[in-house]
């Protein structure tokens, strides 16, 4: 943990305290803001930083995944030999990362597939 991140942790746990001693107070926070020279806007922004750090601990990255719209099926292969009728050549390809492994047909499109590795970088 570097300098910044000891600070930052450091006021984190002075504004705990503050919220804990106000709630204890039975003052109201504007009250208790006078009472400590502290201004309602500090107060909030502190209460704000302090849910958002609180947030980032406990829940996990969330990460949009758009799935496209799925393009039409290829064209079947067209040929004299009765067993390729109506067959459909596809390439499966396979992305491990992480331990997570998906596989998807070659055909899926690039924008997709950069969304899938930043989903997975995420995981």
């Amino acid at each position: 943990m570097n300098t910044k991140q000891k600070l930052h942790q450091l006021r984190m746990n002075e504004w705990t305290t503050r919220f804990s001693n106000q709630k204890t107070s039975g003052l109201t926070i504007k009250e208790w803001c006078n009472q400590n020279n502290l201004s309602i806007h500090t107060y909030n922004y502190w209460k704000h930083a302090l849910k958002e750090e609180l947030a980032s601990q406990v829940l996990p990255d969330i990460v949009p995944i758009v799935i496209p719209e799925t393009p039409a099926s290829p064209a079947p292969i067209v040929s004299n030999d009765s067993a390729l009728t109506n067959c459909v050549i596809r390439s499966i390809a396979k992305l491990t990362y992480n331990n997570i492994s998906i596989e998807f047909d070659s055909d899926i499109s690039e924008a997709f597939l950069v969304t899938i590795i930043k989903a997975v970088r995420h995981a």
